[in-house]
């Protein structure tokens, strides 16, 4: 077998000119890469106009057979969806064309599994699996059906191995998702710990493959991995970034957005995703150069509304400047972004390490108007203290007495309750 995919995009638009494919051209393209990140090779492809979707094969019979057709011109070991086919509808489309017929959900589902690197992460990927299996366990075993003559009253050898293939499934979902419990219940903690300490934290977030990895090292000097693939980074990585000014902040590596991402794998992602709902702030990453970028924009979100980051802070970053030719959409979407929940937009390049500067600057001066103006006499002796203060907050004035200092600072709540015994006046 060659792995020959024929990929099958849905134009559901509203353009009735049937020649008109251009809005197409992007699903085709990320669908490309997708379908490549697993290893398959692209034999060709068709763009279907869908007004109404039907029940047996999501097409109509007569589109359906020109693409039954295609792929067997094309010599294609599978046909790819870009939509979500039903378990019906795959096995329909298996029984038309005799081949193998996948969509973007099974995609994507063996890509998270190619890349989950932690424990937790493999077994959320493994529950995703079990779940989109459960209703398809049926296709494997009908051969085994019809071999019996079925007398009434009777149940055939497929149907008895169906039976015991969804308790075994079910039974290993149990299993799954007590485990993934526990280690939920351990990660809580280590948040929790995490977060009693007195640094802000931000979570870097955005389309797969927006330059969120690279950015992260480039700010911090963090080897994490850096890979122009889809959803290279799918578990949570955590890195310090020190500020010019004393301050320190933690920065939060997250999985990349991407249009029409199976909610299981939202939900099943939710260890990098936790990160983003309780970060501080958020750093949005956009490739300047992707003539995408609004859309890609819009999609990333779209999901942060749906997790509840909808109202965080946000630092935008178009990165990959380097890249840009034709600044007229970057200009719209300046414009564009202005009345977004938005405190900045920096223009960055992590690869060439251009606006790096402007970006933390513009870090710290997100994180110091955060912080409620404090003034705090502390002992002499509490040098530990005023070293707290710079390290998490902004200083505005110190001054030393015989058996004192005061520090007039913006602090973050978490250092503030540690030094509210010694607070004058905010």
């Amino acid at each position: 077998m060659n792995n020959n995919a024929l990929l099958v995009v849905i134009d559901h638009g509203t353009d009735h000119n049937a020649e008109n494919h251009a809005a197409a051209q992007p699903m085709l393209d990320e669908l490309t890469q997708l379908v490549r990140s697993i290893g398959l090779q692209v034999a060709g492809s068709a763009v279907v106009r869908l007004r109404q979707p039907t029940a047996r094969l999501l097409l109509g019979s007569g589109k359906a057979q020109q693409i039954s057709a295609q792929a067997q011109q094309l010599h294609a070991d599978c046909i790819v969806f870009d939509d979500e086919l039903s378990a019906t509808q795959q096995r329909n489309w298996e029984q038309l064309t005799g081949v193998t017929v996948i969509d973007r959900h099974q995609v994507i589902l063996d890509i998270f599994q190619a890349r989950a690197a932690t424990r937790e992460a493999t077994l959320q990927v493994e529950l995703a699996r079990l779940q989109y299996q459960l209703p398809r366990l049926t296709r494997a075993w009908t051969h085994l059906s019809r071999q019996q003559g079925g007398a009434r009253g009777t149940r055939g050898e497929g149907e008895k191995q169906l039976e015991k293939d969804r308790r075994t499934a079910l039974r290993r979902i149990t299993r799954v998702r007590s485990e993934l419990q526990q280690l939920g219940a351990q990660r809580a903690t280590m948040s929790r710990r995490r977060h009693a300490l007195p640094v802000p934290s931000g979570a870097l977030v955005g389309y797969t493959n927006a330059g969120k990895s690279s950015l992260l090292r480039a700010l911090t000097g963090a080897d994490v991995l850096v890979a122009d693939k889809l959803f290279a980074t799918l578990d949570p990585t955590t890195r310090r970034l020190e500020l010019p000014g004393g301050m320190q902040a933690v920065l939060t590596d997250t999985v990349g957005f991407v249009r029409k991402l199976p909610h299981d794998l939202v939900n099943a992602f939710h260890s990098t995703l936790e990160e983003t709902t309780e970060a501080d702030f958020l750093i949005h990453v956009l490739d300047a150069s992707d003539p995408q970028m609004l859309k890609h924009y819009q999609t990333t979100r779209s999901v942060l509304q749906d997790i509840g980051a909808g109202e965080t802070a946000v630092l935008l970053a178009f990165n990959k400047m380097d890249r840009v030719a034709d600044r007229d959409i970057l200009r719209f979407a300046h414009h564009r972004f202005a009345a977004e929940n938005v405190v900045a937009r920096v223009e960055v390049s992590a690869h060439a390490a251009t606006g790096l500067e402007q970006l933390i600057a513009a870090i710290e001066s997100l994180l110091a108007s955060a912080m409620p103006r404090m003034r705090y006499r502390l002992p002499s002796n509490r040098h530990d203290l005023a070293a707290l203060i710079h390290r998490t907050g902004s200083v505005l004035r110190q001054e030393y007495h015989e058996q004192s200092f005061t520090i007039t600072a913006r602090v973050p709540e978490r250092t503030h309750a540690i030094l509210e015994p010694f607070l004058i006046s905010g």
